[in-house]
Parts: C-alpha cells; structure tokens; sequence
C-alpha cells in the first residue's frame, strides 16, 4: 500500500459505525478508507501533500442489495431496453411494467436460453444502473449454475463493480433435483468448482443456498398459523423432517441456508430447523449467515426474537409489501395492516438486511425507503401497520450496515472507519435530518467502489464499466 494513491474527502460523514456516527473527513489510500475523523485527525494521518476533495451533500456507506436478482434485471435490460438510452427511472419503470403486466414473464424472451455471452453483457448492462442508485454491491439470491458460471467468468475477466455475495440455488423440489438427497449432491459440485458458503473474495463471493419452504404471499401459498380465507393455510413446499435434515446436512458441511418463509408458520418452522442444525453440528449458524428471506406476513415476535437468538439474518423487502398489500388485503383485511413488520425484527434484535427482490419489485433505495419508513402501500389511501414503521436512518442503517452483514463483510463494508473497504457515495440530502419524501426526490452524486468512481451523477449511467 506504501505506493498507493491517497485523498482527503472532507465532508459530512455518516459513517453507520455506532462508535462514531458522524466524521468530517476520511483519508482513501488505494482501495481501503485509511482514516476517518476530525479534519485534524485525517491530515495528521495522510502522507504530507495529500490532496483534498470538499464535497457538498453526506458521504454514506455504499448501499447493498441483500436481496437482488441482478443478473436476470441485467437480462430485462438487454431486452426490455435494447439499445435505448436509460437512466435508472427509466430503468425501474421498465422493470415495474414488466412484472405488472405478468408477473411470471421470464427473465429472458424466447426458446433459446441465454449464452454465456448473453449473460455477461447482462452483467456489463445492469452494473452502471445499479451504481446510479447508490449499490456497491448486490446479495444475488436463488443464483443457478448458469448465473454462477457467469458471475464466475465475470471475476476472471474483470468486469464486476459491483461485489457481488452469489446464493447457490440446487433447485430443490424440480424433477431434475427431487429431494434432500439429491440437492445435496447439487451442494457438494458446486463446492467442487467454487467452494462453499463465505468461501470467494470481496468481489464474489459464495452466500448460503437458497430454499423454498412456502410459496407467494399474492397466490395465497404463504404458511400462515390462522387460515386464509379460503380456509386453508398455505402451501409447505418441504416438510418439517426434510428441511431438518437439509439445514443439519448442509451446516455440517459449512452450507448456510437462506430459505424463502412468507407466511407465520413458515417462518416458525424454519427457525425450528435451523435451531436444530445448529444443536445437532454445535456450528454457529449466524457466522454462516443464515437467513429469513421475506417473512412478511404475520410473523410472530416470539419467532423474531427466537431469529435474533439464532444469528439469523432477517432479508426483507419493504417493496414487495408495497406492491402486493392491495390485493391481500382483499383476502385477509385488517390483518395485512402490519405486513412487513420491520419495527418487530429490529426491537427484537435482529440483524435486518434491506433489499428489494429486483427486477420484480422496485428496487431504487430512494423508492424502498420511504415505503418502509411510511408505510404507504399502492391501492390504498392511508398509510398502514405505522407502529412497524421504521426511521429514514434505519432503512439506510439496513441498507448499509445490516446488508454488508449478509453479505460477510461487517467488518469492511457497510460502514466508514478505517481499515474498511473505500466503497461510499455521496448523497444530497442528510439521512438523520430529512423526510421520507426528500430522500425519494434525492440525487446520487457520486458512488464509489474500492476507491473507483463508478457513478458520477451527470454522465451516462448506461456505459458498461470495465
């Protein structure tokens, strides 16, 4: 590092680190943040000539996804977009009306599957967008063998800004992956090829695997302890024995488990197994980043509290309780007024991941986070369930701190202090002191990747970034 270029950013910093949330500057060396401090501070620690940039606006984290299929966005893009110019409005629209219109469209239109070719220019497509928005890095879930040969390629070639945390899908419950058995061979290839859960580096890296436990909230397939309407309770798309066993094989294996639980029930049962993984291998299943994805309906508190207990992470996507709360609220009325309790998991404890479930749902920061911190849903005139209603700065905190905890890398990302990767952007309104509706109208200055800009706000934010 001794020959590495250094700056001064001077500023006001909010670091997201609870032992100093606020800074006036911090010194970049390479792709590292050196120092962070007092104006004094930073210049006594910078070599002597540093430069210094003044900026106007808050210096943040850089925001991480925890919870995005960027790969198949990058995909909608190449087709939905073609060759269009886009910046990232245009962008969600696109997104939006695609699954507004079906929202089972595939992810790439026509009989032949995409080339590997395809899907790196995916890759290429999608980045500068998701840089415009203020994203260093993505948790892309449910990621098949092709994605991850993609990513993999990607890495080797160079072309990833963004870092992305890749979740192993073994298709479980398919024809070609029937049962437990089965998804474990999946498990032990793809440790062959790429390795196992946390194994990768700070530009890609192995998550846990992703599993369904129910079905989706808007098809009444969510596991709920009180009935739908219908009379029924959902849909259980693995039972209780078998996710026991998967979650004890694959914690003893160094697997994590990320596991698609909507419903009440759902929930409840996974943490059960999980709790049973971890007594039966005596592993810690927070370090392997475990984690509730969704668990939006009518999640109990002794379950977020029993999450907390765990380690386990709850990845949460205020945008699909947005999108979909109009409809429930047909089939279970008032009950849908707290969906997507966010205030319970975090009271309780739990470590909460932001994310969106893009390309599916909005996915811009500066959409997810007003809908969490002011609980208006489309189709409906009032605001709902405002007691689960969370602070512009704790959605940020999700969005920063929390997901870089999904993403294995609290230690590096998510906050600024020193020894931390330099991943940042620049925003131009304060988290700590504005509205909901000012963070939506925000702009994205400047974002920042290991000391690289990748997003300065006035330039065209489709260019692929090599």
């Amino acid at each position: 590092m001794s020959d590495a270029v250094s700056s001064i950013v001077v500023g006001r910093l909010r670091t997201m680190d609870p032992d100093r949330p606020t800074a006036e500057a911090m010194l970049v060396t390479g792709d590292r943040i050196a120092a962070v401090g007092s104006l004094d501070e930073v210049r006594d620690a910078a070599p002597a000539g540093t430069a210094e940039e003044h900026v106007e606006g808050t210096v943040l984290p850089g925001f991480t996804d925890a919870h995005a299929h960027a790969q198949r966005a990058g995909l909608k893009a190449l087709q939905l977009l073609a060759g269009a110019e886009a910046d990232p409005g245009a962008f969600s629209a696109a997104m939006l009306a695609d699954g507004d219109a079906d929202p089972d469209a595939p992810d790439w239109l026509g009989a032949v599957p995409p080339t590997l070719d395809d899907r790196l220019a995916a890759i290429r497509r999608v980045q500068p967008l998701l840089h415009a928005m203020g994203f260093t890095g993505v948790v892309d879930p449910a990621v098949t063998p092709a994605e991850l040969a993609a990513y993999r390629e990607a890495h080797r070639r160079g072309l990833l800004t963004l870092r992305i945390v890749a979740m192993p899908y073994p298709e479980l419950g398919t024809p070609a992956v029937p049962d437990v058995d089965a998804a474990l061979d999946v498990l032990d290839e793809i440790e062959v090829v790429a390795g196992v859960t946390g194994d990768g580096d700070d530009r890609l890296r192995l998550g846990p695997i992703k599993v369904y436990y129910d079905g989706e909230g808007m098809k009444g397939q969510a596991l709920l302890d009180e009935p739908w309407a219908e009379g029924d309770h959902g849909v259980q798309r693995i039972t209780a024995a078998d996710f026991r066993r998967l979650a004890t094989a694959c914690v003893e294996r160094g697997w994590g488990l990320g596991v698609h639980a909507v419903g009440s029930r759902a929930v409840a049962e996974v943490l059960d197994g999980i709790g049973a993984a971890a007594d039966a291998t005596g592993r810690d299943v927070a370090a392997l980043r475990c984690q509730l994805i969704h668990a939006y309906l009518e999640p109990s508190t002794a379950s977020a509290e029993r999450a907390a207990r765990l380690g386990v992470v709850a990845s949460l996507q205020p945008s699909i309780a947005w999108k979909n709360a109009a409809g429930l609220q047909h089939r279970l009325g008032s009950r849908v007024d707290e969906v997507n309790p966010v205030r319970r998991w975090l009271d309780a404890g739990v470590t909460v991941a932001m994310g969106s479930d893009m390309p599916y749902f909005p996915f811009d920061p500066r959409e997810v986070v007003p809908i969490a911190a002011e609980r208006r849903m489309r189709g409906i005139a009032d605001p709902i369930g405002q007691q689960q209603a969370v602070t512009v700065l704790e959605a940020v905190e999700a969005y920063t701190r929390g997901a870089a905890h999904a993403a294995f890398a609290e230690d590096r990302r998510g906050v600024l202090r020193a020894g931390a990767l330099a991943d940042w952007l620049l925003l131009d309104v304060d988290p700590v002191s504005c509205s909901p509706a000012a963070f939506g109208a925000s702009q994205v200055l400047r974002t920042v990747v290991g000391g690289r800009v990748v997003h300065r706000f006035g330039t065209d934010a489709t260019r692929p970034q090599m």
